[in-house]
């Protein structure tokens, strides 16, 4: 019996469960564990592949909607190439080839050029909004009380016909050549479709809103803020995308007779040197810029009211 070391049992019958568990945790382990890493990059991989595939029927979907535009840019190409100059190889300079076009935005964007005028007419676009931006308040208390609508409305309706271009002989002997008569030309196209929204959404408020708000001892500050300017909000924002195309049209038309830089000169110098590529290219920048502006907008405002199904549409 002395020397000898006791058996151990290794009957599991007889062994405890509590030592099982205990052998379990202490013993080591045989290498490190890469199964859950590798499911996971398998997964991320997929998920990778998966979006690669969406995204590519997606745009395929799209390419359908491109077509028209595809014919009319190869019939446009045809007839700068080959049948204008058949017929009057002076003429052709005057309707430039899409790919013509191209090079010179290309080197335009490269130089730095187009990047430099655009910046100056978009300056100009964000001066005259935030000025404009006065339209909201004030169009709030002309849609709320009556007698700031009939003090205002009379001389509103008097300007608001007046296009902002009747406005460049005047604005120029006042502000001179420069970025203050361009934004005060931005901000008459900008002022009058956002107060003329912002008027029609106060007045469209549902009253049931209105005494239900007051019946809760909601002063006449709350009940402005949280309940008619919330509730005129997306009609606001409608006036917004208005006012902004019109000052964006009023804009270019302002620099093409007073100013220095900005899109509209560019197109106005390039006339003077019979440069029609540079006069399309500025065109394009324009409205390539005006959807982008209105796009940045609409997006905004679904993000921002998801509520509205004004918005949503």
């Amino acid at each position: 019996m002395t020397g000898q070391s006791p058996a151990v049992d290794n009957d599991p019958q007889t062994t405890p469960p509590w030592s099982v568990d205990a052998k379990q945790r202490v013993a080591p382990m045989s290498g490190l564990e890469t199964a859950p890493v590798e499911r996971t990059e398998l997964r991320t991989a997929q998920s990778l592949s998966t979006w690669f595939r969406l995204r590519l029927f997606r745009t395929l979907l799209v390419l359908p909607n491109f077509i028209l535009l595809a014919v009319l840019l190869l019939a446009w190409q045809f007839a700068s190439k080959v049948w204008i100059p058949s017929i009057d190889p002076h003429m052709a300079v005057l309707m430039p080839a899409p790919s013509t076009i191209a090079v010179t935005a290309a080197g335009m964007i490269v130089s730095g050029e187009l990047f430099y005028h655009l910046m100056a007419s978009l300056k100009r676009e964000a001066v005259a909004f935030l000025l404009a931006t006065s339209a909201i308040p004030l169009g709030i208390a002309m849609g709320w009380w009556r007698l700031v609508y009939n003090q205002v409305n009379p001389i509103m309706e008097i300007l608001r016909p007046i296009p902002p271009l009747a406005w460049i002989p005047l604005s120029i002997l006042w502000f001179g050549i420069g970025d203050e008569q361009n934004e005060f030309i931005i901000l008459l196209g900008i002022f009058f479709p956002i107060l003329v929204n912002t008027v029609v959404a106060v007045k469209n408020i549902d009253p049931i809103l209105i005494r239900a708000a007051r019946s809760l001892g909601a002063s006449e500050r709350k009940l402005l803020i949280r309940i008619v300017f919330i509730g005129a909000l997306p009609q606001i924002i409608t006036g917004v995308r208005i006012g902004l195309g019109v000052g964006w049209m009023a804009l270019v038309a302002a620099e093409l007779v007073g100013a220095n830089s900005g899109l509209g000169f560019i197109i106005n110098d390039a006339r003077s040197m019979l440069r029609t590529d540079t006069i399309i290219v500025g065109m394009l920048a324009i409205g390539v810029v005006g959807l982008l502006i209105d796009s940045t907008i609409l997006a905004l405002s679904r993000r921002l009211l998801p509520w509205s199904l004004a918005m949503r549409k």
